[in-house]
């Protein structure tokens, strides 16, 4: 009687994998592109305007983002805060990568502080990924002159950028 081994090749190797991935996380940035700034006002009842501020707003999300400006508060008087000025904000244009889907949501908001509002607040949003170059201007609202107090008067506008 004759046996007959027979081996397999696959007996005598084996064989697994290994998975490499790259998570993109929803990557979001706002900036501010131009320094802090100054004007003089004109002692008269012109309002003065802070034209072409800058802001770069990016994402990666693929559902979009939502980019807020909005004002600390009105304007106030830095020696003392019972004097203050209302604010406009105002998005007058934007530049925007193509497909992103970047829209207007509120492109004009001005504070009314004899009432309590002390906030202005503007929106632009995207449905995708992309970047957007955003113009705002920043008009401090003079109102009656006679009551315009002397001093520096300042405020804050905060952007914020946040994942659809």
């Amino acid at each position: 009687m004759t046996v007959v081994i027979l081996l397999s090749a696959a007996a005598s190797s084996a064989q697994d994998t290994a998975d490499f991935s790259v998570n993109v996380p929803p990557f979001m940035t706002i900036a501010a592109l131009r320094p802090d700034q100054v004007q003089t006002h004109p002692q008269t009842s012109a309002d003065v305007q802070f034209a072409n501020s800058l802001w770069l707003a990016r994402t990666a999300s693929s559902s979009g983002s939502t980019v807020t400006f909005a004002t600390d508060h009105s304007f106030w008087n830095l020696d003392n805060n019972l004097y203050r000025r209302d604010v406009r904000l105002r998005l007058p244009r934007m530049i925007v990568t193509r497909r992103s889907g970047w829209a207007f949501g509120t492109f004009l908001d001005q504070s009314d502080h004899a009432v309590g509002d002390e906030v202005a607040e503007v929106q632009i949003s995207s449905t995708g990924p992309g970047a957007a170059l955003v113009f705002l201007e920043v008009t401090f609202l003079t109102d009656d002159p006679a009551t315009l107090h002397e001093g520096d008067y300042q405020l804050t506008v905060i952007g914020t950028i946040s994942q659809n």
